[in-house]
């Protein structure tokens, strides 16, 4: 499904009702892992992650999930995931090469994605006691979108569930469904906590919005949810200038957005829209689809 935007494609939208936690089921199967391209192919994985890594030593090869398709059964959102790693995202989403890979993709498999690492990332759109959105102007240092408006947001890990191991070690079909969902909604709430410094006790269990591909780095998913804050815009506001939150370093300033300028950010303010992130475009234009039909 296109957006309204060329920096995002919609893959799921949640409507008329948001999923919450009860209703979604992973299926784990490594069926849903990364393809593995032709071996000449393959190697070139593995050159750009070299390359990448030498101009960036502080990269860290952390284990992802990685999202294959999702499809709703009367209330019930089935999630079919895999596992892949950051090598593999750098080598196969960010190479020379993507074009080619989707290209092959699409002739072998009818999926453009399917040579692709996708690892799924999750982002909020944390609304306040008096109605205003967090974002947060991502520091230079950012691997990706430096300087850019973003929502709070980050990555689902299998490290919290299987400790340290790298991807090809994790026997994907024997990890718990439910403790894989819960580890995708608590993620979220651990973003927000060390991203803005807001006490969990202050957020709402986290209710999927749908799912936006980042076409600026070949249709990398995340899921984007709604985060209810019983905190005032002033009072998150000061909560982040302690600057004492776990990431803190990974943003250097923050804005607190009307509800009513969020949802038609893109013609309310089309100078702000330019300067935010792929990921939340993705979450505003989500939250406003899926609030189109009620």
């Amino acid at each position: 499904m296109a957006s309204l935007d060329p920096d995002i494609d919609i893959m799921y939208v949640c409507r008329p009702n948001l999923v919450l936690r009860p209703q979604m089921r992973v299926i784990m199967s490594e069926t849903y892992n990364r393809k593995r391209l032709p071996e000449e192919m393959e190697h070139n994985v593995e050159t750009v992650w070299i390359d990448r890594l030498a101009k960036n030593p502080k990269l860290y090869n952390g284990t992802k999930f990685r999202i294959d398709s999702v499809s709703l059964e009367g209330d019930t959102l089935t999630v079919h995931l895999g596992v892949t790693c950051y090598k593999e995202y750098i080598g196969s989403n960010w190479s020379p090469n993507v074009e080619l890979y989707r290209t092959l993709g699409r002739e072998c498999c009818e999926n453009p994605q399917v040579y692709l690492s996708d690892p799924l990332g999750v982002g909020s759109f944390v609304l306040t006691s008096d109605n205003h959105v967090i974002l947060l102007r991502r520091s230079v240092h950012c691997g990706e979108a430096p300087g850019m408006w973003d929502i709070p947001g980050g990555h689902a890990e299998p490290e919290e569930l299987v400790g340290k191991k790298s991807f090809e070690e994790i026997d994907v079909s024997s990890m718990d469904s439910q403790a894989v969902t819960d580890e995708i909604f608590d993620s979220i709430l651990r973003e927000i906590r060390d991203e803005v410094n807001l006490p969990q006790s202050s957020l709402s269990d986290p209710e999927l919005l749908g799912i936006a591909r980042n076409t600026t780095s070949a249709g990398r998913p995340s899921m984007e949810f709604l985060v209810r804050c019983s905190l005032k815009s002033e009072e998150v506001v000061s909560r982040y200038l302690q600057g004492n939150q776990a990431e803190a370093d990974e943003s250097t300033s923050i804005k607190m957005l009307p509800l009513e300028d969020a949802v038609n950010l893109e013609t309310k303010n089309p100078e702000l829209w330019g300067q935010m992130a792929p990921s939340g475009k993705g979450c505003f234009i989500l939250y406003r689809l899926s609030n189109s039909s009620k």
